[in-house]
């Protein structure tokens, strides 16, 4: 198991490629916030669907994860988990608050 305090390293080109996707994001979720000002709900939650699929963000996100998870451990922990799994276990997802 790799200590918590190590060091990983990327590729210049991976985190360039990370980078662009995080300042697509978060560039257009602010300009779509601003832009919503102005709009209604079924507006601004139209607009948030189209940059989502245009801009193709599940794909481009799951690449960057993908990217940043290479270099950490994938074995199983006396708890069934590897590295950053365990990390992992506390972050907040959305769920569909309908569904219970």
């Amino acid at each position: 198991m790799r200590h918590p305090k190590s060091r990983i390293s990327y590729p210049r080109k991976d985190v360039i490629a990370v980078l662009r996707t995080l300042n697509e994001l978060v560039v257009s979720l602010d300009q779509l916030g601003s832009a919503s000002y102005d709009m209604t709900k079924e507006a601004s939650n139209a607009a948030l669907s189209d940059f989502l699929r245009r801009h193709k963000i599940y794909r481009k996100t799951a690449a960057a994860r993908r990217i940043l998870s290479a270099p950490f451990s994938t074995v199983l922990g006396a708890d069934e988990m590897d590295e950053l799994e365990r990390a992992m276990q506390d972050v907040k997802y959305w769920k569909d608050r309908k569904r219970k």
